[in-house]
């Protein structure tokens, strides 16, 4: 009788670790099988409700991006029905051709798509005047096709920037819509101008430099942002 009950007593710890063993897999397949339904889930609702396209390859997105995906998100979960899709595509920027004048913020769009109705150039004010001053600026674009023709355009917007305060979203977003009128294009090129209090023109490049972030490869760097309909309020 003795040696039998030590004998139950030595299987119990061994068949406890056996049901362990079998919950625990059971467990990770119900999460994986959990995973594989988001995102199949997710990968329909993106094919028939939201196609979000960025052009950019890096592994960060933009925090530019972020909000509008945020944004669409938001929408799409308050009216799941009545949205027939919403197209995006983020361009960062790249170097201007070789022949193309200094001083302009360039896009290669060569990969745009041809439903594109809207497009906006986001730029991060990064630096703040201790003073409340203030300066209009004019931006002005450059196009190019595979002909490499360059096509300066009238000016597209201007407006008074308040130096000592930032944009609520900490960006400037201008429309620039009437560079998808020009066809075909495969690089945009962009240029502030500045005229000051005194209605001085200001060209040189080193002002814009102080007001954004251009460099390349940063998080913040210059984003054209094109849109199937009209753009989001960020």
């Amino acid at each position: 009788m003795i040696p039998g009950v030590c004998l139950g007593f030595l299987n119990v710890p061994l068949f406890l670790l056996l049901l362990s063993s079998v919950s625990g897999l059971l467990q990770m397949d119900q999460r994986r099988d959990a995973d594989d339904d988001q995102e199949l889930n997710k990968a329909i609702l993106e094919m028939l409700h939201i196609n979000k396209v960025s052009a950019s390859h890096q592994n960060k997105p933009h925090p530019y991006m972020r909000r509008v995906y945020q944004r669409l998100d938001s929408l799409e979960a308050q009216d799941f029905g009545s949205s027939d899709g919403t197209l995006v595509q983020s361009f960062r920027s790249v170097d201007g051709p070789h022949h193309a004048p200094p001083g302009w913020i360039w896009f290669n769009v060569s990969g745009l798509s041809p439903f594109m109705l809207a497009a906006e150039l986001v730029l991060f004010r990064k630096t703040l005047h201790p003073r409340p001053l203030s300066v209009t600026v004019t931006l002005h674009s450059l196009t190019a096709s595979s002909v490499a023709v360059l096509r300066e355009s009238p000016a597209l917007e201007e407006r008074l920037l308040t130096l000592d305060q930032r944009p609520p979203s900490g960006y400037d977003v201008f429309d620039v819509s009437a560079v998808l009128d020009v066809k075909p294009v495969e690089v945009v090129g962009f240029q502030l101008r500045y005229t000051d209090e005194s209605g001085s023109l200001v060209l040189h490049e080193a002002l814009t430099q102080s007001l954004y972030s251009l460099d390349r490869g940063s998080l913040s760097e210059p984003l054209l942002v094109l849109y199937q309909t009209h753009p989001l309020l960020i």
